[in-house]
């Protein structure tokens, strides 16, 4: 099978590094480039030890900015800055360059860009470009995902999130009052930035909420639920802040007259989500379907995988579902990956049986 070039766009990042080990593995990629202005002309063993391990790449120096050859190599292209960057580096390149993107960052989740400006304070400067990107969630857009030149990948929570509501609200198995989201998160997920909250003594033995109105993942989430459903919520949602490094625990309640629904009361409707997800996830390489048995960050991380249960509180009339994912894989750099195996028509899972290297 044809190999392809990849370049990174802020190797030196959480996100970046993770891809770099994943790809040190992939049998169809070879990196073209790493960029990282912070570490230019260092080796990538120098500035992570971990990487004298790495088969391929330990050597690979770190680039202040692509020169045009590179552009011209590389089959693709991931973008892992922060808001406002891609989009930023996208409009010096994209006349010449003509291969493919993966951005990991959040210019291009959302496709108003009036949305992007009201959540994230910026000012769009790449709008005619929105319609070009899929919102690269695999196993939900996997069509729209292997005929896209761009993929904008989603949010860690998102992803937490959708997979977890997406087979419910495509079957309609049951009227969704209100949706209120509870997710706990590593302190990976906040990336490098130096901040006091991050600081070791603030996390160790401690645990908080943080952003807790007005996330900027509501939007990316609200938009995603609308095209699955058909409907417009409006969804509360809270994130905090867990003591580990890594991993995602998200609890959905999910509001239900049931009135509006089957005969056959709770038992009906505990039936036609199992239907549901097992019809969704039942051939799915990395999301699990586990019944009623409350998922562990400890099973995923490390891994590509995402697990998701169930359980109905008859007595509020709640449905509750638990997922659970690494946030820097399955929710950023492992998806990312995926998302490019689907690009080019590799296998789904090459690079991603990781077997607990990332652990």
């Amino acid at each position: 099978m044809k190999s392809i070039k990849v370049s990174i766009a802020g190797a030196s990042g959480i996100t970046g590094f993770e891809l770099i080990k994943i790809l040190d593995t992939h049998k169809n990629c070879k990196i073209e480039s790493i960029l990282s202005r912070t570490y230019a002309n260092q080796k990538l063993k120098d500035v992570f030890p971990s990487a004298l391990g790495f088969k391929n790449y330990s050597n690979l120096k770190f680039q202040s900015d692509f020169s045009t050859d590179n552009l011209l190599n590389s089959d693709l292209i991931f973008f892992c800055l922060p808001s406002g960057k891609s989009m930023e580096y996208i409009l010096k390149i994209k006349d010449v360059y003509k291969g493919k993107i993966i951005d990991l960052g959040s210019d291009f989740r959302l496709n108003n860009p009036a949305d992007f400006e009201k959540w994230y304070e910026k000012k769009h400067i790449l709008k005619d470009l929105l319609p070009n990107f899929c919102y690269g969630l695999s196993e939900i857009n996997r069509d729209l995902i292997k005929d896209s030149k761009y993929v904008a990948n989603p949010g860690c929570y998102p992803t937490s999130v959708l997979l977890a509501l997406a087979p419910l609200l495509k079957e309609k198995v049951f009227k969704i009052n209100s949706i209120i989201i509870d997710s706990k998160s590593g302190v990976s997920g906040a990336g490098k930035k130096l901040k006091e909250d991050y600081l070791f003594f603030n996390i160790s033995d401690n645990f908080f909420a943080y952003s807790a109105i007005l996330h900027r993942h509501i939007p990316e989430i609200e938009q995603e639920i609308n095209k699955l459903s058909g409907l417009d919520y409006k969804i509360t949602f809270t994130p905090h802040l867990l003591p580990v490094n890594r991993g995602i625990f998200t609890t959905i309640y999910l509001g239900f007259e049931l009135k509006d629904n089957t005969n056959g009361g709770i038992e009906e409707i505990g039936k036609s989500i199992e239907h549901s997800f097992n019809k969704y996830y039942r051939d799915e390489l990395f999301v699990k379907f586990i019944g009623k048995k409350i998922p562990h960050i400890k099973d995923v991380v490390g891994s590509n995988k995402a697990l998701i249960s169930y359980l109905i509180d008859e007595r509020t009339s709640t449905v509750k579902l638990f997922c659970v994912i690494d946030n820097i894989l399955k929710g950023a750099s492992g998806q990312a990956i995926q998302n490019m195996n689907i690009m080019f028509k590799f296998k789904e899972d090459e690079g991603l049986n990781l077997n607990g290297i990332f652990n």
